[in-house]
């Protein structure tokens, strides 16, 4: 993986923020692959603007990266290219979106007490029903308790705030650099519609489908390291 070697990756995390949920990647880098993991309060709520300016905090000073978002994470990428806030190689998009997925039940969560319903543990069933049932399913969804029972459910609030009403679609005609969008093939959190407001703003956005569920970094690890290679062979 010569491209991914010569390259520093900057992950940036879910809704969770921790970090956690790229272990299932690091077996499938080059043992001396450059990176930054990019991590988020786990008992501060920020703001987007706040949390944002956290995460470009934490990147290399000295070199352009790669950067890798999922989820949470794209809109916060997006906004920080657009503004040049910071500067990167080229941005992998992992089953993520520009303006808030399913505004209906997004403004529905938003109603309830989340605070203290997020105190209470998630039911395995509606899990499964996220992740998808493969083999690893019940290891990402240890892998996802152990990100989450790290994290405050008032920061986890705050996220889903920001969430109900995050917007960068005007700044998306401001990235200039390749784009990679990595698609699950059975999202059942983010629409498709996400990504096709994204390909409307972002003309030069590659599109990589890969079978499974949103979690599609942990669910297919060699396949999203395999397609991030080929497509930074391309914009070499």
């Amino acid at each position: 993986m010569t491209e991914i070697r010569h390259s520093h990756l900057v992950f940036m995390p879910g809704l969770d923020g921790t970090g956690f949920s790229f272990e299932p990647l690091l077996p499938y880098l080059p043992p001396d692959t450059a990176m930054t993991v990019v991590r988020y309060p786990v008992n501060e709520p920020l703001s987007f603007a706040e949390t944002a300016e956290c995460a470009a905090l934490q990147f290399p000073t000295d070199i352009e990266p790669v950067i890798i978002a999922e989820s949470f994470s794209g809109p916060i990428a997006l906004q920080l290219i657009a503004s040049r806030r910071i500067e990167a190689k080229a941005l992998i998009l992992c089953a993520t979106f520009a303006k808030i997925p399913r505004p209906v039940v997004m403004r529905i969560f938003r109603l309830l007490p989340l605070a203290s319903l997020m105190r209470k543990p998630v039911p395995h069933g509606f899990l499964q029903f996220i992740f998808g049932k493969t083999k690893i399913t019940e290891e990402i969804i240890h892998l996802w308790h152990k990100a989450h029972n790290k994290v405050s459910p008032e920061v986890l609030q705050q996220r889903f705030k920001i969430l109900c009403k995050i917007d960068v679609t005007a700044e998306l005609q401001k990235v200039s650099i390749p784009c990679l969008y990595i698609q699950p093939t059975n999202d059942r959190l983010i629409p498709a519609t996400s990504l096709r407001l994204l390909q409307k703003g972002i003309p030069q956005l590659k599109v990589q489908t890969i079978d499974g569920p949103h979690f599609i970094l942990q669910i297919q690890p060699q396949a999203c390291i395999e397609a991030i290679e080929d497509f930074l062979g391309v914009i070499k």
